[in-house]
């Protein structure tokens, strides 16, 4: 009786420190104690610039808390009059206090500190465990704007420059079929209602990939068409850069992944590389004494992070 006894206790414990582990294991392994949130945000308000000067947007890919404010201050010295900074996902390495204090520390001490952000949820933003949430302090660093498909505010999104619209996308709950399907009208609405502006989509997992075994198959057949329509298309997660016509996946700083390649992209580098989005906006053409809005251009640029080198490049224009 008393072996029973033991082994039902043994194995209760046994099962209870393994749920403790699946629900705290990232509160363990060395990370500091998160402290209290202090309220700090990053500024997303933007400066509406006026007539046809040119708008330039840093683009940065998976971060994972890997730069800091002596990068920030390199890549706005390479980037002089910088619009806005937009990030698509994984720029924490973990969804936690820490990490949010962290990311304010380094960014609001370096030359950037002013500069607007766009960034989307990546997978890392997200509680691992059994409750794989977005934290809520996401809402309080980055406060966009509401009026994306769910009730988290500033998970998806669209945010107006004057010759662009951003469309951001949290693909971490699109594995729900009825918030895949609330997204996608949403994504539909939000690509009319833009009018004569350029259409750039920044989301985390990307639909086309560059590894095996890391495409997303449910995503790509259920917004190729809508993404096909759009200028420009922005993904990170594969930690590698590829471009596949007008789809882009971008890294930083993410660690490397070996490249395994499943599909022929136009481009492809494993070193960690950032872009530069420029549009010079909408220009006045005069026919028949009528005046004809016309958008000059769009052109993004990726450069190598440790020395600036440009890669790749890609241009868009239509009227």
């Amino acid at each position: 009786m008393r072996k029973w006894i033991s082994i039902i206790v043994c194995t209760l414990l046994l099962a209870g420190a393994t749920v403790l582990c699946i629900v705290r294991w990232q509160a363990w392994f060395g990370m500091p104690a998160e402290p209290h949130w202090t309220g700090d945000t990053l500024d997303y308000v933007f400066q509406q610039p006026t007539g046809d000067s040119v708008r330039t947007i840093l683009v940065l890919g998976d971060i994972h808390s890997r730069l800091q404010r002596a990068d920030y201050d390199t890549l706005a010295a390479r980037v002089p009059h910088i619009d806005a900074v937009a990030q698509v996902g994984d720029w924490l390495d973990r969804g936690q206090n820490y990490y949010y204090q962290m990311l304010v520390r380094e960014w609001t001490n370096s030359a950037l500190d002013s500069t607007p952000v766009i960034v989307c949820p990546g997978n890392h933003e997200y509680s691992k465990g059994v409750d794989k949430a977005l934290s809520p302090v996401w809402e309080h660093a980055f406060p966009h704007p509401d009026n994306g498909p769910i009730a988290v505010p500033g998970a998806s999104y669209f945010l107006d420059l004057p010759s662009i619209r951003f469309i951001v996308i949290d693909t971490n709950p699109l594995v729900h079929i009825v918030y895949l399907t609330r997204t996608l009208t949403w994504l539909r609405q939000a690509m009319y209602s833009a009018q004569d502006k350029f259409i750039v989509i920044m989301m985390h997992h990307p639909i086309v990939a560059p590894a095996k075994g890391r495409a997303n198959p449910l995503i790509y057949g259920a917004f190729r068409y809508a993404f096909e329509q759009a200028d420009l298309v922005i993904a990170g997660h594969d930690h590698s850069y590829m471009r596949y016509h007008h789809f882009v996946v971008l890294n930083t700083a993410g660690r490397h992944k070996t490249q395994r390649l499943r599909i022929t992209p136009d481009v492809t580098d494993s070193v960690p590389v950032y872009g530069i989005l420029q549009c010079n906006g909408l220009t006045t053409q005069w026919s028949d004494s009528v005046a004809v809005l016309q958008r000059s251009g769009l052109k993004f640029t990726v450069h190598h992070l440790d020395d600036g080198t440009q890669i790749d490049s890609l241009y868009v224009s239509h009227h």
